[in-house]
């Protein structure tokens, strides 16, 4: 056990390094320790002004590139605290859900699998604008937030990374009639990466573990099994693409005005155009706490059981 444990820091190791190489002009702010209601990573420029990883971080990192997009690492694969950037407070820090008993939501354990089964994050400046339905198959619209993305690469991530990744193509999972892309991509700099450039690319292996994982994790807690659009196909990389730009889209809207924002905090520091951009000396940004980094709190027992769902052999 203290080999497994050590080879699991080593590599968390690996890949904090290659975050900050990659993403040297970003840094997080931590508050509080994880597994705590206070725990909150926010995210910081190159001088330590917060900024917002919805709204402040770029789509692409080089936007003469296309090809190449941004991911903010929220979730590490193996992990199942549901840290999520919030839409409400402003700089959209990353924090942990509540349960529906006020406690902190953890993602049930699908047995084999502990926790994700990828890196878990989003695109920054996407938004799946809940006010437009999809013509394709008839649901109200987007899930209202940036739009998800699961990273199959061997690094393993940490919460607040900002990786670069490629898109290899998506399942669309229907959530109470709302769409809720999951994007499925590859860390750039991951070994593999030279192996993916589509869906058709990724082992069958990998895309039934990732379909039968978002069918089922909610069964644990009493919700039924997800169902998902386009009978349940993976999408290919040029569809996938079009989604994740129209989103972009929908986000430009939402930040310029244009689009309601409703319960959405756009506060940034660097969206020309936006309503709600602000200066580095501004209230907003000296209301955002101090870093004050604590020791992980212990995860609840009740988080770390196995559950045992079967497996849908049509997949």
């Amino acid at each position: 056990m203290m080999i497994i444990h050590n080879i699991y820091w080593l590599t968390l190791l690996v890949a904090t390094t290659t975050a900050a190489l990659a993403a040297d002009h970003y840094k997080i702010r931590q508050v509080g320790a994880a597994n705590t209601p206070e725990y909150s990573i926010y995210f910081e420029n190159e001088n330590g002004i917060p900024i917002s990883p919805f709204h402040d971080l770029p789509f692409r990192p080089n936007p003469a590139n296309a090809s190449i997009y941004n991911m903010v690492v929220e979730i590490p694969r193996w992990h199942n605290a549901k840290l999520e950037i919030n839409r409400t407070i402003p700089f959209n820090p990353i924090r942990q859900d509540k349960a529906p008993d006020d406690g902190l939501r953890y993602i049930p354990n699908i047995f084999p699998f502990f926790g994700y089964v990828g890196n878990y994050g989003a695109i920054p400046q996407t938004w799946e604008d809940p006010n437009v339905p999809n013509h394709d198959i008839g649901t109200k619209g987007g899930d209202n937030d940036p739009i998800d993305v699961i990273e199959i690469g061997d690094l393993l991530g940490h919460p607040g990374q900002i990786k670069q990744v490629k898109i290899l193509g998506a399942l669309l999972m229907i959530d109470n009639n709302y769409t809720d892309w999951k994007i499925v991509a590859v860390d750039i700099n991951d070994k593999k990466a030279h192996q993916y450039n589509d869906i058709d690319d990724v082992e069958d292996s990998m895309l039934t573990a990732i379909k039968h994982w978002y069918a089922v994790y909610k069964e644990p807690d009493g919700s039924p099994e997800n169902n998902f659009g386009f009978d349940g196909r993976f999408m290919n990389k040029t569809y996938t693409e079009e989604i994740v730009q129209e989103t972009h889209g929908y986000w430009q809207k939402l930040v310029n005005g244009t689009t309601r924002a409703d319960d959405i905090s756009t506060v940034n520091l660097s969206v020309n155009g936006s309503a709600h951009q602000v200066k580095s000396d501004s209230p907003e940004v000296k209301q955002v706490p101090k870093a004050n980094p604590i020791p992980d709190a212990k995860q609840p027992a009740s988080s770390l059981v196995w559950s045992h769902v079967s497996l849908n052999l049509s997949f």
